[in-house]
């Protein structure tokens, strides 16, 4: 996911909701500040459809593919983050103050981008770490056919790193997804774009 615009004035929750009711871009609430969030490149935006349609063809139970119109509050960090893809399993548990935001993802998924690597990999990822329910998260390359797993394990987490010819499990998922199946159409072996040359199609 790609930040675009970091507006200084710092404001109230409320405020953010505001906003985000009355725009068509989505924003995040980082530490009192509103971060409008910009679209994602050709290969960002076919990875993270790729990646939604294996996910949602492995639900199992009452779990579910949510899209990255999904908002989330996060309570020990006063903040409302936005993930690429993310499934949720049960009702979703929204706080008091914002019924369209949930607390209580499985599976959260981020299709890296240069700007926001730093972030997705950092404190985001951090932010929904903090999350009880959560059980792992995910980040998707899209320069390169990668993919890394953070899983929560005895109370810590592990990562692991996965590339072509790999196949990964997820929490609450019917069948092992492969890195190949990811990128398929999308990037070569070398990570160069295949969405850019017609002849690919």
């Amino acid at each position: 996911m790609e930040a675009f615009l970091r507006l200084q004035r710092r404001t109230s929750y409320a405020d953010y909701l505001a906003v985000e009711q009355n725009s068509d871009r989505r924003h995040e609430f980082l530490d009192g500040v509103i971060v409008a969030m910009a679209g994602g490149s050709d290969e960002h935006n076919a990875i993270a459809g790729r990646f939604a349609r294996l996910l949602g063809n492995r639900e199992t139970g009452s779990c579910h593919y949510y899209s990255s119109d999904q908002r989330f509050w996060i309570a020990s960090r006063t903040r409302g983050r936005y993930a690429d893809g993310s499934i949720i399993c049960g009702p979703p548990d929204h706080p008091a103050h914002d019924d369209q935001a949930t607390t209580n993802p499985t599976v959260v998924l981020e299709v890296l981008s240069p700007s926001s690597e730093g972030d997705d990999d950092g404190d985001k990822r951090s932010d929904f770490q903090s999350l009880a329910s959560l059980e792992a998260y995910v980040l998707v390359a899209q320069d390169q056919r990668r993919v890394k797993v953070y899983r929560r394990a005895s109370g810590e987490w592990r990562a692991t790193s996965y590339r072509d010819g790999d196949s990964f499990e997820l929490p609450t998922l019917s069948a092992a997804i492969a890195v190949a199946d990811i990128y398929h159409g999308i990037l070569d072996d070398a990570g160069a774009s295949l969405l850019r040359h017609a002849g690919s199609r």
